[in-house]
């Protein structure tokens, strides 16, 4: 049975759970107020300053309808060739994309920014992206890299003026705990402690309580591995009291899922269980794919000691599927392409500065080439402004192209469940065939027939119609490039498209679960995929 404290807890969350959905309704609310603003001014700062409003508003919502609103504002910015203002909504892309696990994107993103902000001395601006990175390293497991860009960003915050040190503390509290918190995954207590102590003393002095309660998560993690656990369970209670209180979903998650490692070190695992779910069901609702994975894998190892193996191959294959929409095994290797891209540029930079000092000194048949040097970069920035363009028209429909997936999905999930409820029917019918007069059964047949074929034809023909309209090329490039594959085989691969599993096929088809694992490895061979590492969803996907 569990304990009062326990049950307050589960309560408490509860009330977060209503309480986030009153926020999302009062938000919703300021998003339609806000565009509203938008539509009805004309003047660029703004619109600028409505739609970083709108960025901030709606990523408490929505991360991928925050990018949209970040990207109008980098159109706006690049219309008035504002290359600060542009790098503002770079850094809030970049963030929206780091929240959605896009790292590819966040790193481009970041630092593209960053240059910008350096060129400019934008301090805030250089300590957020600096701060950024370091934390998207973090995110990759790449921990010395990680503390490399926090300390880079603690030198600046020192070399920086006294009044900007004095109106930034929040910064340099948020900073001191990544840094702790590097050097911890590095193996280095006694380092990662100093810097704890040192964030928590500024977080104290500003009454920062989000910084608190991650430095309390921090400790609290600290000393369940060093088997100090009266002291985990009072840090991590601390951090979930102040993430509960201030209505911060994500924090929770973090914290619930921390919580949950510590009844599970103690041999508490129904505790465990209650905490990796609670875990789980806050980052579901906020779609925070790393915390749903780890919350997925802790219950893996929860129910494998329960004995609960069902249970725990479940869990598996949902850590699994999260794992596969995450990073591929070259992720690393162009983040390093992207960081000596961006070094070598700031590099020519400061030789171009350099030269043009020179330069000023020479006849007037230099200035009149330095002159054709200068339209040269003209056209160059013109052709880098169009690119930029072309690339957030493209994000823009890609995610255009992602909703209209969900919506497909979500109707063939529909025919489904309208198939299995006339099947339902046709075997209702079936069973009363016997009981009725001799006369009779020949249209109760007539009927589950007419059923049946009627079901199979509809959701047939509003399948292909639907899946058409959303990837119009897929069936002509699958024949282009396979030219003996069969109707049935395209059916297949047109549901592997969506990403359905083989029960919900299996649904679709009338086949067995395992008949249609046979069919796809007959699709695999066909596809001359056997033999290979790749994914069979993901080469459908890129077709």
């Amino acid at each position: 049975m569990k304990s009062s404290s326990h049950i307050f807890r589960h309560i408490t969350v509860l009330i977060l759970c209503l309480y986030s959905s009153f926020i999302w309704a009062q938000n919703s609310n300021k998003e339609d107020s806000l565009v509203n603003q938008l539509n009805q001014t004309r003047v660029y700062e703004e619109k600028t300053k409505l739609l970083l409003e709108l960025v901030k508003v709606t990523r408490q919502l929505d991360f991928k309808q925050a990018i949209l609103y970040s990207n109008q504002g980098e159109e706006l910015a690049l219309d008035k060739q504002d290359q600060l203002m542009f790098a503002k909504f770079q850094l809030e892309t970049g963030l929206s994309n780091y929240y959605l696990g896009n790292y590819d994107e966040t790193f481009k993103d970041y630092f593209s920014a960053l240059k910008t902000f350096e060129e400019k001395n934008d301090f805030i601006g250089v300590i957020r992206t600096t701060n950024n990175i370091g934390a998207v390293y973090d995110r990759l497991e790449n921990y010395q890299k990680a503390s490399e860009y926090y300390l880079r960003c603690i030198q600046f915050y020192d070399n920086a003026s006294e009044d900007d040190k004095q109106n930034n503390l929040r910064y340099l509290s948020q900073i001191y705990n990544n840094m702790a918190s590097a050097y911890e995954k590095l193996g280095r207590d006694r380092e990662a402690i100093v810097y704890f102590e040192k964030s928590l003393t500024v977080a104290e002095q500003i009454n920062f309580r989000h910084i608190i309660g991650s430095i309390y998560n921090n400790l609290g993690k600290i000393e369940v591995r060093n088997k100090q656990f009266d002291k985990a369970r009072q840090y991590l209670y601390q951090a979930i009291d102040i993430r509960t209180e201030d209505n911060e979903p994500e924090g929770l998650a973090k914290s619930l899922y921390f919580l949950s490692d510590y009844y599970s070190a103690i041999n508490k695992l129904d505790s465990a269980e209650w905490a990796a779910k609670e875990s789980l069901e806050i980052s579901e609702k906020l779609g925070q794919i790393e915390h749903q994975q780890v919350a997925q894998m802790m219950l893996y190892e929860i129910y494998e000691k329960q004995g609960k193996l069902a249970q725990a191959l479940d869990a598996h294959i949902n850590y699994k599927n999260l794992s596969d929409s995450l990073l591929n095994e070259n992720k690393m290797n162009q983040l390093a392409q992207l960081q000596i891209s961006y070094e070598i540029d700031k590099i020519e930079h400061e030789a171009i500065q350099e030269k043009e000092k020179i330069r000023t000194q020479y006849t007037i048949l230099i200035i009149i080439l330095s002159a054709g040097l200068v339209l040269a970069f003209l056209l160059m920035h013109l052709y880098r402004n169009q690119k930029k363009r072309v690339e957030l028209e493209n994000k823009n429909l890609e995610l255009e192209i992602d909703t209209k997936n969900k919506e497909l999905t979500t109707n063939v999930m529909y025919l489904v469940q309208k198939n299995e409820l006339i099947n339902s029917v046709a075997k209702n019918l079936l069973s009363l065939k016997e009981n009725i007069k001799e006369e009779n059964k020949r249209a109760i047949q007539d009927i589950i027939y007419n059923l049946n074929s009627e079901s199979d034809n509809e959701i047939w023909q509003e399948f292909e119609y639907r899946f058409q309209m959303v990837h119009t090329d897929f069936y002509h490039k699958l024949r282009q490039k396979h030219k003996d594959i069969t109707p049935s085989e395209e059916r297949l691969a047109a549901l592997l498209r969506l990403n359905l599993s083989s029960k919900e096929i299996s649904t679709i088809t009338h086949q067995t679960v395992r008949s249609v694992e046979v069919a796809r490895g007959r699709l695999r061979k066909k596809l001359n995929l056997t033999g290979t590492d790749i994914n069979l969803v993901s080469y459908l996907a890129n077709l």
